[in-house]
């Protein structure tokens, strides 16, 4: 039989959650002959003695809630020895940590970055319950701000990646004449958290912001993410974006070069629509953690 180990950090509010993902894997199991042997542990445990000795790679798996507090080390572990992870977070739509809330998960990856035919249906319940999520009409630019939106802290030590926004900078500085450099308009998150070698969060940092970014997206020539969700509200949007391939719009993403060719930016991805209903595929309520429906539903999103 298969091991689960669910790492959960003690936290309220997120284990609820975690517990409950436990039991709906056990549920899910009764009667069907997919049963789990499944634990629910303190991810201090994890910290203090690491993965337990007969866990086996392509068989057994963990899961955590977010990346901090030792659940990020587990990640890291898991994925360089060859353990499947499940990973949970922020929905992309109707996101909360309340009952009305929603949560994605994924397998073996921090964003949904995989892309499957789906219904649409999903996605049209999210769009009818919160204008936020309808996707309008594609505008390509808007105006001539280019604005980055670099990993925090946090996600640079989760996947050892510290250069992208100089990277990033230095290329469009290379592409664009030295009297356009002004376009470009670099946004971290409002409240960053700073992590320690080993992931356990040292602080919040509060990063200074000129303007809103509402009114920045409305001047916006393109957005570049590494993984924020501001790539997903511009997608929403009509706007285009450009990604690192940990974010859950890399299906849709144009290149770094295309920023010369305002043509092809006035194309509308072909699978903008087939991205958003596959992320609305992705997340559940606690309920459906509960009864199991989410476990099943991720077997066959990852099948």
């Amino acid at each position: 039989m298969p091991k689960l180990f669910v790492y959960d950090t003690g936290r309220p509010k997120t284990t609820r959650f975690t517990i409950a993902f436990a039991r709906g894997v056990i549920r899910s199991g009764k009667g069907q002959g997919h049963n789990w042997d499944v634990k629910h542990l303190p991810i201090q445990q994890y910290i203090s003695n690491g993965f337990e000795n007969n866990i086996r790679p392509g068989t057994d798996a963990i899961a955590v809630l977010g990346i901090l507090r030792g659940t990020g080390l587990a990640m890291k572990q898991a994925k360089s020895e060859g353990i499947d992870y499940y990973y949970m977070d922020h929905a992309y739509y109707n996101p909360g940590y309340s009952g009305k809330g929603w949560m994605r998960i994924t397998k073996n990856g921090h964003a949904c970055n995989t892309l499957k035919p789906c219904s649409a249906d999903g996605y049209n319940g999210f769009a009818e319950s919160n204008s936020k999520n309808i996707m309008h009409q594609w505008s390509g630019p808007k105006g001539d701000k280019i604005i980055i939106c670099p990993p925090t802290h946090a996600v640079q030590w989760f996947f050892d990646d510290y250069n992208w926004e100089t990277s990033v900078v230095d290329r469009l500085k290379n592409i664009l004449p030295p009297e356009q450099h002004d376009r470009i308009v670099v946004r971290p998150k409002p409240k960053e958290p700073i992590v320690d070698e080993k992931g356990n969060l040292l602080q919040l940092r509060v990063n200074a912001q000129i303007g809103s970014l509402a009114k920045d997206l409305e001047q916006a020539y393109c957005v570049i993410a590494y993984n924020s969700m501001v790539a997903l509200e511009a997608t929403l949007k009509g706007i285009p974006v450009i990604t690192s391939e940990h974010s859950c719009c890399k299906h849709v993403s144009f290149q770094i070069e295309d920023i010369l060719n305002p043509e092809t930016f006035n194309r509308e991805p072909s699978n903008r629509q087939a991205v958003l209903n596959w992320l609305a595929n992705n997340q559940w309520k606690m309920a459906h953690l509960e009864e199991g429906s989410a476990w099943q539903r991720l077997q066959e999103n990852y099948s």
